[in-house]
Formats: structure tokens, C-alpha cells, sequence
């Protein structure tokens, strides 16, 4: 993504330090959630989709942390960037990494989120990253995680959708109501700090950890105690870049804890640079 040849990475010349996603931009009590409206959602799709493997951008406006309209500016775009050739304003910048994926780059951080209070990176397979430029505590700036809601939904019959409820072995508690907010408010598993599930106090409530998992001592989890992992590993699943295993940290992990294992997944690694 790269913006108008006018504007550069400061543009009022201020010097103040970027602080990126610090350890506040990182803070669940900060996410913030921004609403978009179903119709806009679904042009954005369209688009990307109509795109293929060429980036895309528009700018969009927000009011009342709601995104009301969006419009697509003049420009040109390759496999790599995309490039506008007028200025429209705006409150926030989308722009497309098609099949790559769903993240902020370098070139976006100077060309993007510093120029826009709200980024969104878009991919063709649907996933998103949204942050907000948000001024810190110590004076200089980051951004914040932000969650998209959909809003102004078409009606649709979910009825013969049900939860299937899922009891770990470890425990045969029944739930209590107090249990039951805990999960719909917390989401232990996917909040976790601490990834020791054995000594959870929630793990029986059918959370997956494995996507937040820090240790990757996966043979000696007790969430993979029951589980073959012989031939696909467990945080696998959890992965939205099924082209990444050799930069993957995570296998990267698992084969310093467990080296025997480096002649059954050690390959994936090979183009390790």
C-alpha cells in the first residue's frame, strides 16, 4: 500500500515515536469494536474477489464507531500495492493483500495506519486485521487492536443451528451460570496467559488452547493427551496460512523441545532462511 506522493510518513513534520503495538496496544481492555454495515462488508468481498491477485484500496468514514460510507479512490494497483492518485479524506483506510493474507506491512505502517485514524487489511479468504491509531500513555503513538461487527444484517432462519456441548475428560463439573459468562464474556482458551491447562480452572469447558499455546510441549499437554498427533500437529489447525510452515515459529518450537522429531516435520523448515 502506498499513499500519495504529497504526503509522507509525518506529514506535519512532528517528532514523535511510533511505539507500534506495545504491551497497552496489546491490552484486551483496549480493543475497541468498530460496526460496518452489512451492504459495505459484502461490496468489499466483491471486490476483492473481482481483484483477484491485485491489491485494492478505499477509504472509508465513521461516525459514532460505526463505518457509514466508503468511497474508491483513483489509482493504480499491482500484485504488491496499490497506489492513489487522489486524496478523498476520510477516517479510515481498507485495503486488500488478497491471497497473502491478512496483515500490516512495513510500507503499510508508513503509508496506512500514520496516515488514517482506523487500518483495515482485508484477504480474499475473508480474514481481516483492524487496528485504530490511538495516542499512548507515554506520549507517543500506537494501535490498538479493533474488532469489525457486522450491523443492518439481511434476516436470516439460524434456528437449526445448536451448540454442541463438549466436556473434557478432565473434568465432569456441570456448569454453572457463573461458568457460563465466564466463557461467553472471558473465552479463557483464547485470552490465555498462562497455557497451563492442566491446573485450569475453565479447560472443562471445551476451550481450545492450542492456538494460543506458547511452550508447543504438545506430547506433554493434556489437551493432546488423548489426541494423535503423529502426522499433523495440533496448532495446525489454528493456522490461517497454510503456506508459512517454513517460517512457522511455532514448529519451529516444537522441534527445539522435541529434536527427534526434526526427520518427520524437520522438512518443513528447509526454506528456513
Amino acid at each position: 500500500m502506498t499513499g500519495l506522493e504529497n504526503k509522507d510518513s509525518n506529514v506535519l513534520g512532528v517528532k514523535v515515536k511510533d511505539y507500534g503495538e506495545c504491551e497497552y496496544c496489546s491490552d484486551e481492555d483496549n480493543k475497541e469494536i468498530l460496526k460496518i454495515p452489512w451492504n459495505i462488508w459484502s461490496q468489499w468481498l466483491y471486490v476483492s474477489q473481482r481483484m483477484g491477485g491485485k491489491e485494492w484500496g478505499s477509504v472509508f468514514w465513521v461516525k459514532d464507531s460505526a463505518i457509514t460510507e466508503f468511497k474508491i479512490p483513483r489509482q493504480k494497483v499491482s500484485s504488491t500495492e496499490c497506489e492513489f492518485e487522489e486524496d478523498l479524506g476520510g477516517d479510515g483506510i481498507i485495503h486488500s493483500h488478497h491471497e497473502l493474507g491478512a496483515f500490516h506491512s512495513s510500507q503499510d505502517d508508513r503509508h496506512a495506519r500514520n496516515l488514517y485514524v482506523y487500518s483495515i487489511v482485508i484477504a480474499n479468504s475473508g480474514g481481516y486485521i483492524a487496528t485504530k491509531r490511538v495516542k499512548l500513555p507515554c506520549k507517543g503513538f500506537g494501535y490498538v487492536k479493533v474488532n469489525l461487527r457486522l450491523i443492518d444484517c439481511p434476516d436470516m432462519d439460524i434456528s437449526q443451528i445448536t451448540e454442541k456441548t463438549v466436556l473434557s475428560p478432565l473434568s465432569s463439573r456441570v456448569e454453572t451460570q457463573e461458568d457460563l459468562d465466564f466463557r461467553e464474556d472471558k473465552m479463557p482458551c483464547y485470552g490465555c496467559l498462562e497455557q497451563d491447562c492442566q491446573n485450569c480452572a475453565h479447560f472443562y469447558m471445551g476451550q481450545f488452547p492450542c492456538d494460543r499455546c506458547v511452550g508447543f510441549k504438545c506430547k506433554d499437554c493434556q489437551y493432546t493427551r488423548d489426541v494423535n498427533i503423529s502426522e499433523v500437529l495440533p496448532f495446525c489447525d489454528f493456522c490461517e496460512d497454510y503456506e508459512s510452515c517454513s517460517s512457522c515459529e511455532k514448529l519451529a518450537k516444537y522441534l527445539e523441545n522435541y529434536p527427534e522429531e526434526k526427520k518427520q516435520f524437520g522438512y518443513l523448515l528447509a526454506k528456513r532462511s
